[in-house]
């Protein structure tokens, strides 16, 4: 398999009684076939913000990545999307979780409850896929500010089948590879939905004894 990206992908989404009210994903790419770089990506119910100092390279994540993630179902099309050009800022320790800020957004993510190994073999993006592995924290807190306004919401953390899972995590180590299809760069034209897998929740599913 050809490796098409390595870095970091720590995320968090955030519900309250009416369901997912927001979804943050944030990327530290060391190296990818589009280059190398950190971006944050934010999604609520009033629409999508990407963050950092490589616009296209925020744009190649969001729409060859983020937007098929799960975490971002529910939250509308990804037509409208604003960029901010702004450095993000990350401090993060495996012991703790981190905290990142750019573009008038910070994130919290803390309480690290586990630390295991991840892997799918065909991880669906859309109309193709890719092999996926990481070692995954699942976290108790997730808190997410965006213009000095914090987030109304909570993460889901939960521990069923002698595992932890949690909606706020982070994801270290992580790699993308081909696996059967070669994976076409994104362009930026032709944005669509999120839509959303139709299949199991990103790292929830990792819950489930295999």
């Amino acid at each position: 398999m050809s490796v098409v990206l390595v870095g970091a992908n720590p995320g968090l989404q955030l519900f309250d009684d009416a369901g997912v009210v927001a979804a943050a994903s944030l990327w530290t790419v060391d190296w990818s076939v589009w280059g190398v770089g950190t971006a944050m990506i934010v999604a609520d119910r009033s629409g999508w913000r990407t963050i950092g100092t490589d616009e296209h390279l925020a744009r190649i994540l969001l729409e060859r990545f983020t937007r098929h993630f799960p975490e971002f179902s529910g939250l509308g099309p990804t037509d409208d999307i604003t960029h901010l050009d702004d450095r993000v800022e990350i401090s993060s320790d495996l012991f703790s979780g981190l905290r990142a800020s750019g573009g008038g957004v910070r994130l919290r993510i803390g309480g690290v409850k586990d630390r295991r190994q991840f892997a799918d073999p065909s991880f669906p993006l859309g109309d193709t896929s890719l092999a996926l592995s990481n070692v995954y924290l699942p976290c108790e807190l997730g808190e997410l500010s965006i213009d000095g306004a914090s987030v109304e919401g909570a993460p889901k953390c939960e521990y069923v089948g002698g595992r932890w899972s949690s909606t706020s995590y982070l994801a270290v180590a992580e790699v993308w590879s081909e696996n059967e299809e070669p994976a076409a760069v994104a362009t930026l034209n032709g944005a669509g939905s999120t839509g959303g897998s139709t299949g199991p929740r990103r790292h929830l599913r990792a819950v489930q004894p295999r």
